[in-house]
């Protein structure tokens, strides 16, 4: 073979191989490239998801605390004690027995009045159903006794809830009702008569009244055993996460808490399969960090958090959103980067492309970063104050009510806590409607407003209640600012109102003790507020400290 001949046959195969060589330089160039706006996004974006999962914990343990405190408070009331003192006797034997177990205690005068209180307490407390169980797993009273569902007479040892506070524990868990077949958590106190256990006061929060914790999409809460009990995605209520606990419990075990025995797995799996097939250049270290689920194709941040005070946990999963550019980022990067590599001109389009793609990422870290920010500034001002009246939200009034009572009690200041319900505000809904009804909520809060000091708080707890701090004041003091308030709510109306519509309000108000905790003066504030709900409504009850005797009235001059 000659010369000629030579370099003819070696031509095309040196310019096969600088083909090769530029490909695959490219490639890893492209490879490069992606991977630091991969980068950069993910930590845009894992902030985000940070965010929203600590918020949806703190909401969480708060809405627990505060149901928590209500069959806390009930198992300690003299009238709730008395009622499972005096129904020792009785205890279901079989099913056949309970009709006639129910007949005899729906008759007993004093257990239909626990169950009108209990009825009551329903309704201002905003649990869904409340009963009595004495030692021998037998409802006594509840607060349905009147309904299609009541749980008189019913033999409710089998109750997983009710299993560890019939023992003497504080329980707390999510179940399915037998009768309703609505989910909800269930929360049992135990009741002790002269250190000895009586039975327990149960209390059930629906679901429905908190789908508020999974307003994000893709987030979800999942209970102890691993079941997904809510989720923004109604599609995976009801499966399992992997390995969980329910797929070791027994078939009676899962039917007796959740009626069912099926539980899917839902598949939330970290993305190195897919990841490998789909988009090799995404490195190990960041391929852990991605998680997909099933039939969701996008790889996603998935966060999760626990110890909320209970068995419940809250998770997030966030679709990458800048998935798809980064997939078509890459496609382009590559056949940009070898045809550029491939003329005299590659290294001027090299600098131009690489000037203009920094700026690019520049300007997308920059608007992330804005868009954090402003992300940040809306959730701290819908974390402070309520979107409707202005008033403080109610997790930032707990707050400011334990920094409140941190501050005063080592200098022995003075502090007074009232919680305030609007009398028949569903009935002012129903009436004249929601738009109505939000002008009456806003209204109360101007009337407070303007009759509070620039010191004083107050903050909407849920619905039609609300709370009132009064820094440095006595509780006879407090009481005559709270009073006047009522009478100023009732005395000058709003003109954004129906004149057919007459506001009043109940108030419950109680002073700081020496060694009281936020949970306990709110409680006893709750009870002041109940005494004045069926005391009759537009009126003022005062709760001392010591739960002795009712302050005497004063002015202040302070105000």
């Amino acid at each position: 073979m000659n010369r000629t001949s030579l370099r003819q046959a070696t031509g095309p195969i040196s310019f096969a191989l600088i083909v090769l060589v530029c490909w695959f330089v490219a490639g890893m160039v492209a490879d490069r490239m992606v991977q630091q706006e991969l980068d950069a996004a993910m930590r845009a974006q894992r902030q985000m998801s940070v965010s929203i999962v600590d918020n949806m914990a703190e909401v969480i343990a708060s809405d627990l605390s505060l149901a928590r405190a209500i069959p806390a408070t009930m198992a300690k009331m003299d009238v709730v004690q008395r009622a499972l003192a005096q129904s020792q006797n009785y205890a279901a034997n079989s099913e056949v027995a309970e009709p006639a177990q129910r007949d005899a205690l729906l008759k007993i005068p004093a257990l239909t009045a626990v169950s009108s209180f209990l009825h009551e307490a329903q309704g201002f407390s905003g649990l869904d159903s409340i009963w009595l169980v004495n030692a021998h797993g037998t409802c006594v009273a509840a607060g349905n006794a009147p309904g299609g569902h009541s749980f008189i007479g019913i033999d409710m040892r089998s109750r997983a809830y009710l299993t560890q506070s019939l023992l003497g524990a504080f329980t707390e868990a999510y179940g399915v009702g037998r009768k309703s077949g609505e989910p909800g958590i269930f929360i049992a106190a135990p009741v002790y008569d002269d250190g000895i256990l009586i039975g327990a006061v149960v209390a059930k929060v629906g679901i429905a009244r908190l789908r508020h914790w999974v307003a994000h999409a893709g987030t979800f809460v999942a209970d102890d055993n691993g079941v997904i009990i809510m989720a923004h995605d109604s599609a995976i209520e009801g499966n399992a996460l992997p390995n969980s606990r329910v797929v070791q419990m027994s078939d009676a075990e899962r039917l007796n808490t959740y009626h069912r025995q099926s539980f899917p797995d839902v598949q939330i799996a970290a993305d190195n399969k897919h990841l490998q097939s789909q988009a090799p250049w995404v490195p190990h270290s960041i391929a852990i960090d991605l998680f997909t689920m099933a039939a969701k194709p996008v790889p996603a941040l998935y966060d999760t958090r626990g110890g909320l005070n209970s068995g419940l946990s809250a998770h997030l999963v966030d679709p990458l959103s800048a998935w798809p550019e980064l997939l078509r980022n890459h496609t382009r990067d590559h056949l940009l980067v070898f045809l550029t590599m491939a003329g005299i001109v590659s290294l001027a389009w090299v600098i131009t492309v690489s000037y203009v793609r920094e700026r690019r990422l520049h300007r997308e870290a920059r608007d992330l970063a804005d868009q954090l920010q402003s992300a940040n500034t809306l959730l701290s001002a819908e974390a402070r104050h309520d979107a409707l009246t202005g008033a403080l939200s109610r997790r930032y009034f707990l707050d400011l009510l334990r920094r409140e009572i941190e501050r005063a009690r080592p200098k022995g200041e003075r502090l007074c806590m009232a919680i305030a319900d609007l009398d028949h505000f569903k009935q002012i809904n129903d009436r004249f409607g929601h738009a109505a009804g939000d002008r009456a909520l806003e209204h109360f809060v101007d009337t407070c407003r303007a009759e509070l000091r620039g010191s004083d708080a107050i903050g909407r707890l849920g619905g039609e209640e609300f709370g009132i701090l009064l820094p440095a004041t006595s509780l006879e003091t407090g009481l005559d600012v709270v009073e006047r308030l009522r009478n100023r709510l009732k005395t000058q109306p709003s003109p954004k109102l129906p004149a057919a519509v007459e506001l009043s309000v109940s108030i419950g108000i109680t002073e700081l003790s020496a060694d009281d905790l936020p949970e306990r003066i709110m409680s006893r504030a709750d009870l002041a507020l109940y005494a004045a709900k069926t005391g009759g409504r537009d009126r003022t009850e005062a709760l001392p400290p010591d739960d002795t005797a009712p302050p005497t009235r004063a002015t202040a001059d302070i105000y």
